[in-house]
């Protein structure tokens, strides 16, 4: 039997296909943005943390977001502020804007190393500040530490983020930090990305089905 698909068949396939291909959230780690120690870091020391060549990138190294991280001096990252209150800086560049949606974090198993609070500020890509967050992070999972998804209620069209992490104890000891994000739509900006190009897909969806249902009519009434 060979097949004939009318016009509206096609249209509706396309329509659906045009649907599942919405920009789907990317992973942001070391294969696509960078980080840094910023200059807001307070006075105190990163213990074993740099040890054997190690760098600061490793902050960002998760392969997946449901990547799972085990402790050690070559996996974690271990700084303790001289005084309570201090904490340490990060500086994010994802190197072009992005509509954050979940912030990945792997924190520390233990309350007395822990990471408390993560104070995040949000900037474009032309360094305008628009938006801030606090976030309160769970204690990680043991022993395989897996990253606790924090939903972001973070503005849109982000490139920089500056994030500053305490403990109550001047403890700041974790895994990782990822972010999933969606690219911003630069035609729009402060608007949710367009997922298509073209006619609406509400609007393809409704001709589609219309013309689907007129052809069905029309073979019935010739059968």
């Amino acid at each position: 039997m060979i097949l004939k698909p009318s016009l509206s068949c096609v249209l509706l396939i396309c329509t659906f296909g045009a649907v599942n291909t919405a920009a789907a959230p990317v992973y942001l780690n070391e294969t696509n943005i960078s980080v840094a120690i910023g200059s807001g870091t307070s006075p105190g020391s990163f213990n074993n943390t740099f040890s054997n060549g190690n760098t600061i990138n490793k902050v960002i190294d998760a392969p997946s977001a449901d990547a799972e991280e085990f402790h050690n001096q070559s996996t974690h990252i271990w700084f303790t502020a001289d005084s309570v209150g201090g904490g340490l800086e990060l500086d994010f560049d994802f190197g072009q804007e992005y509509d954050i949606s979940t912030l990945h974090f792997w924190n520390y198993t233990g309350e007395d190393y822990d990471v408390d609070e993560i104070d995040f500020t949000f900037f474009s890509a032309s360094n305008a500040q628009v938006g801030t967050l606090e976030v309160f992070p769970d204690l990680g999972s043991s022993p395989g530490i897996t990253a606790q998804d924090i939903i972001l209620a973070a503005p849109l069209n982000v490139q920089y983020v500056t994030a500053f992490l305490t403990g109550s104890n001047r403890q700041v000891d974790f895994q990782n930090i990822g972010f999933s994000a969606e690219l911003s739509d630069p035609t729009n900006p402060g608007t949710d990305p367009a997922p298509i190009s073209g006619p609406g897909t509400l609007g393809l969806l409704s001709i589609a089905f219309a013309s689907l249902f007129g052809r069905c009519r029309h073979s019935k009434k010739g059968d």
